[in-house]
């Protein structure tokens, strides 16, 4: 598939626009989404249209979302939005990246649950992208560019915030069965209500089983190695209660368990269980709206490694034992109030994290580290109405970041080696100021200046261990990433709710960007063996620049068909590396160039509702070295979609990679890589109340 140049996807949304506004007759004042509430673009909900952002939101009924196996399946229709699942439904949750704009690294986009963190301390990124049952979205709001300026650590690419149902005043019931290709069995189950009296209650269960299949070609298939196999349950509730017209009092709790077992010569049977508690008041007085949300989040990560024995011919011989429990304590706290034309609010969020993990190597003995990570923050905000066609959005943030008490002790030599790190801590500042102006009710220009940053996980500073390919060293010496600037210019045009076209065009600059880099094995301490594979160290490379543009259109071309599509170009230069300047004028890694998606979808009719999906995503460098006998290839997948809905259940099917194309879900060696899943049928069957 040839990639369309910016002048012909000009051209497209060109013509498109005069087809639409020559054929619509429609009321052209009817809302549209931008005239919707977002809960993530600022520090409080606030009318989408007065957001300078570039921002999608994707509710529960929208094509994107209906029939999909995991929340960040709708995702990868969206402009900006890179999602990999290397070995699709059984690729566990801390292999999954949902990428915003380019940066790479999964941990460079924050995760939202209901406005709460997901990211762990443990790598950055969110471990359990499972960890919600699909059933359970009411709508997915995704705020590309940077966001530390309400939001701080990781919101560097943007911010997605997972946004969950709420019980009502009617009944909700739902169930939904699925089967399917690879013996995959996908149940799910949702029941609540809100009453008179104040209370209110929604539960949601969601069972996920697969066997996977051979992720690798024949000839690299050894007979013993096994198909991937994943077992996945959640489970999540919340119950609020109202206690006057003004304010609300609401506990949500997630539970979570993932069984993948995976490997070749190796397998790896892991067992991951994942406990959300949360607590949230919230309302408003005469002076002010206020917000406050205590929560708790725990991980636990057992990992069982055992080798495959020749001469017995089974997998028999233990390699290690791993236990990796993560705990996080948060508090978020927003007060708002309105005086004149601006909305101010001031907030605080404070976070506490303790990772402690531990190791045995059978026949060899321990390694261990352990650390804590601190955040204590403050921002403000500023929502300001200028006249009747400008709107106006400042902020700024502090976080002071901190990682202490970091050890590290092995004794597999037969002599213990204890280290205990020197801490290491930062302040932050992150501006940001956006500008919006309203041309007329359905042309608005918007322009955005930013600035985030991460900090380094533990799992960079502390851990040494093989992984893929290479051994893996840490480095706690690690600074946090920084975006220098971001810069981002866009313009948003609706037509009632026949069109929607959206075009954003952005730059930035990185310093500090985190990154695996090959070093000397002879760098290595001697406590360490690499076991002779080569190995990277987490190091902060010197610049980073990011450009490119993002667009979508939406039009509804008659009642029942509307046309979805979408556009993602990037780019990214390594400008400064001080320690190896070979690797400058290198793409990142794990960055194609240029992405495009789309859809049709026909819904509304008697027979039949059907729906095409066609994603294209270009070639990629998958090292920093920019080897091109590493990169990955350019692919385009199609999937179609078909439901009947027969009263209150709807039948419906699916077809993955319709035209079952092969190509690398990711790839780092000829002989260590994942194929993506080919071909894949599922049938199903939901009842909704």
């Amino acid at each position: 598939m040839r990639t369309p140049s910016a002048i012909h996807l000009c051209c497209f949304f060109l013509l498109t626009f005069t087809a639409a506004f020559a054929q619509s007759k429609e009321d052209t004042s009817r809302i549209t989404r931008l005239n919707e509430i977002t809960v993530t673009a600022s520090a409080m909900p606030v009318e989408l249209r007065k957001v300078a952002s570039s921002v999608t939101v994707l509710k529960a009924s929208d094509p994107e979302m209906k029939q999909v196996q995991t929340i960040d399946d709708a995702l990868s229709y969206m402009p900006g939005v890179s999602v990999n699942r290397g070995r699709g439904l059984t690729t566990t949750g801390s292999h999954t990246t949902v990428t915003l704009r380019g940066t790479g690294a999964a941990g460079r986009t924050l995760i939202l649950k209901d406005g709460i963190p997901l990211n762990d301390t443990y790598t950055g990124g969110v471990n359990q992208w499972n960890s919600l049952a699909t059933n359970s979205i009411a709508r997915v709001e995704v705020v590309r560019g940077p966001g530390s300026s309400i939001y701080g650590s990781n919101s560097m690419g943007g911010t997605i915030n997972l946004v969950t149902e709420n019980p009502t005043l009617k009944p909700t019931f739902g169930a939904d069965l699925r089967y399917g290709s690879m013996n995959t069995l996908i149940a799910g189950i949702k029941g609540g209500k809100a009453f008179r009296n104040g209370f209110g209650v929604i539960a949601f269960a969601e069972y996920k089983r697969t066997d996977g299949y051979q992720y690798m070609a024949d000839s690299l298939w050894k007979s013993y190695y096994r198909k991937p196999t994943q077992e996945l349950l959640n489970v999540n509730g919340k119950l609020s209660y109202q206690l006057n017209e003004r304010s609300k009092l609401e506990g949500i709790v997630d539970y979570y368990m993932e069984r993948p077992a995976s490997g070749t010569a190796t397998i790896y049977k892991e067992n991951s269980r994942t406990n959300n508690y949360l607590l949230r008041y919230s309302g408003h007085n005469q002076l002010f709206e206020y917000n406050l949300s205590a929560y708790y989040n725990r991980i636990d990560q057992e990992t069982d490694a055992v080798r495959w024995n020749n001469s017995e011919a089974a997998f028999n011989t233990p390699y290690y034992n791993s236990r990796v429990p993560v705990q996080v304590f948060g508090f978020i706290g927003k007060v708002s109030r309105t005086i004149w034309h601006n909305r101010i609010t001031l907030g605080t969020d404070i976070r506490s994290s303790k990772l402690d993990s531990r190791k045995y190597y059978d026949g060899k003995g321990n390694q261990d580290y352990s650390g804590n990570q601190h955040f204590l923050s403050f921002f403000i905000n500023d929502d300001v109405t200028i006249g009747s066609r400008l709107d106006l959005n400042v902020g700024l943030r502090y976080d002071n970041w901190q990682n202490n008490n970091g050890k590290f002790h092995d004794n597999q030599s037969g002599t213990d080696i204890s280290i205990h790190y020197d801490n290491a801590s930062s302040g932050v500042f992150s501006p940001k100021a956006g500008l919006v102006w309203h041309l007329s009710d359905q042309l608005r220009l918007r322009t955005v200046y930013a600035m985030g940053f991460k900090a380094p996980a533990m799992y960079y500073m502390y851990n040494a261990t093989p992984l893929g390919s290479s051994f893996r060293l840490g480095n706690p010496d690690l600074k946090p990433e920084r975006m220098v600037y971001s810069i981002e210019a866009g313009v948003d045009y609706s037509l009632g709710k026949v069109l929607e076209l959206s075009g954003t065009a952005y730059a930035s600059r990185y310093k500090d960007f985190l990154d695996a880099v090959l070093i000397d094995p002879a760098k290595v301490p001697d406590y360490f063996d690499p076991g002779g594979l080569p190995v990277r160290q987490y190091i902060n490379i010197g610049q980073v620049n990011l450009h490119g543009v993002e667009a979508s259109l939406r039009y509804k071309i008659t009642p029942q068909l509307t046309a979805i599509a979408s556009y993602f170009y990037n780019r990214s230069k390594i400008t400064r590396y001080e320690t190896n300047t070979a690797y400058e004028g290198n793409e990142v890694d794990d960055n194609p160039r240029h992405q495009v998606n789309g859809g049709l979808a026909f819904a509304g009719s008697r027979i039949v509702d059907v729906s095409l999906w066609l994603r294209y995503t270009g070639s990629s460098f998958s090292d920093l070295e920019n080897s091109k006998d590493k990169m990955i290839g350019a692919y385009t997948v199609a999937d179609i979609r078909a439901a009947r809905k027969i009263g209150k259940f709807t039948v419906y099917g699916t077809m993955l990679n319709l035209f079952d194309k092969q190509y690398f879900g990711s790839y780092t060696s000829p002989t260590s890589y994942y194929l993506a899943p080919g071909r894949a049928v599922n049938l199903g069957v939901s009842y909704l109340l």
